[in-house]
């Protein structure tokens, strides 16, 4: 038995929540982001089973996340590349046919000089004052594109984790008038939040993301997202701590009664946040069982009185799953399941099923 920690990846339920997802905006075919070794759950297995159901749009940060996928997924799908590509990766890029999505007039200018006959995607910003294109710029983004016309135009949502926030219906009409311009381009405005709101924000292409892996902001009625992963950690030791005892560095836990105690193969050193000290839980069992003193790099303690009789070395707790909700784990660390699952480090071992 391995004493690491391990993340069972749920396969099957990555796929079947791109398929929920896309259902949500019918019209439109459903992308998949899969930056960020898609989001901790492993770019190659991920992308590779969902290319195997059917998805024929991939999203990366970076090239080399493209060139990952690129030989996964064969020659026929499209990889867009949200980051774009610097000058010494133009070579890989046109040999890879991935799409590297420009983000200012210079890098259209650089683009189109270099790569005429090239593929391309434009990021229009459309509010969120990050990446892209102003609005104000687009007449000059039309004269300059005329003769190469972009392969997509995108945008992204500012606040789409609120349906009713004002802003996505002001987006999507900025994003509709600027990008009709572009007749040939495929469009691509929704993430994961902006496939859940009702209405047309699907476009030609949705970019589902987080909510692929079980997480996100809350899904519409009808749909629960199946968690990508199982995050689970082994019990080293079982140990009686009495009343009035500290647990932890800093003492920052102490016990008011009795509590049977147990520390398990997980910590910071694996990426799991040391903000979840006395406030994130694992579960044994279905039984919630907190989290007491702080994560350590290697170690946390989890107070397993209510089940102690589960609660034996070698038996894994768990800690993102079923049992314990991504939102919910990241909530109780004061953060959210982006952060949680991208930063599980590379001593966590993936299991793919």
């Amino acid at each position: 038995m391995s004493l690491h920690p391990r993340a069972l990846v749920h396969l099957e339920n990555i796929v079947a929540n791109w398929r929920a997802i896309g259902a949500m905006q019918p019209g439109a075919e459903a992308g998949a982001v899969v930056k960020a070794n898609a989001y901790g759950h492993g770019a190659g297995q991920v992308a590779k089973a969902l290319h195997a159901a059917g998805c024929q749009t991939f999203f990366v940060a970076y090239v080399e996340e493209g060139m990952e996928v690129r030989g996964v997924v064969g020659d026929g799908p499209d990889i867009l590349v949200f980051n774009g590509a610097s000058e010494i990766e133009r070579i890989e890029v046109e040999k890879l046919r991935l799409i590297p999505v420009l983000n200012s007039l210079t890098d259209l200018d650089t683009w189109i000089k270099y790569a005429r006959s090239s593929p391309y995607a434009v990021h229009i910003d459309t509010g969120m004052n990050r990446l892209g294109i102003r609005s104000e710029d687009v007449p000059a983004l039309i004269t300059a594109s005329r003769d190469a016309p972009p392969a997509h135009i995108m945008s992204h949502l500012v606040d789409s984790d609120d349906p009713a926030c004002p802003l996505n219906a002001a987006q999507r009409q900025t994003f509709s008038e600027l990008a009709q311009h572009f007749p040939t381009a495929r469009k691509s405005l929704s993430n994961t939040g902006g496939c859940y709101i009702c209405g047309d924000f699907g476009f030609d292409v949705i970019r589902p993301g987080i909510g692929l892996y079980g997480g996100g902001p809350p899904a519409p009625a009808g749909h629960r997202p199946l968690p990508g992963m199982t995050l689970e950690a082994p019990i080293l030791t079982v140990q009686h701590a009495k009343a009035g005892e500290s647990v932890g560095y800093g003492a920052t836990h102490k016990l008011t009664v009795p509590a049977t105690l147990a520390t398990v193969a997980l910590g910071y050193g694996d990426g799991f946040p040391r903000s979840a000290s006395n406030n994130g839980y694992a579960s044994l069992g279905g039984t919630p069982c907190p989290i007491v003193g702080r994560v350590s790099m290697d170690l946390i303690t989890i107070d397993v009185s209510a089940a102690r009789d589960l609660a034996k070395p070698g038996v894994f707790a768990q800690f993102i799953g079923p049992e314990v909700p991504l939102e919910d784990q990241a909530k109780r660390a004061g953060t959210v399941g982006y952060e949680l699952v991208t930063g599980l480090g590379d001593r966590v071992r993936r299991i793919y099923d």
